[in-house]
């Protein structure tokens, strides 16, 4: 997807921000996410924010950003998927390349100051 589609598309309607559920062990629950991203998908939203749109970002493992990316991707179909990003330098420069090969069209930078 070319960066203007992405432009256009973020300003087009609704923005979807599923929380991630993370399950008794701590560790990211894609059956329940992926139910849930089912469930938000019958409301028309242009763009899907994975793995950190509600702030659990920096809770994530920089492992389990992509699992969350392609669960995101099964379940939305179509729907631009957004990815999580950040940390420091090196690992914003690695997790949006892990975030395209898991089926990100895009991503959003999250920092601390």
């Amino acid at each position: 997807m070319e960066p203007q589609d992405i432009k256009t598309a973020l300003g087009a309607g609704l923005l979807s921000f599923p929380v991630t559920p993370f399950g008794a062990d701590g560790a990211f629950n894609a059956p329940v996410y992926k139910d849930h991203i089912n469930w938000l998908s019958s409301f028309p939203a242009t763009a899907l924010f994975a793995a950190g749109g509600t702030g659990e970002f920096f809770s994530l493992a920089p492992s389990e950003i992509p699992s969350i990316i392609r669960a995101a991707k099964d379940a939305a179909g179509d729907t631009l998927n957004i990815a999580g990003c950040g940390y420091g330098t090196a690992m914003a420069v690695e997790l949006p390349k892990e975030a395209e090969a898991a089926g990100a069209d895009g991503i959003c930078c999250y920092h601390t100051v």
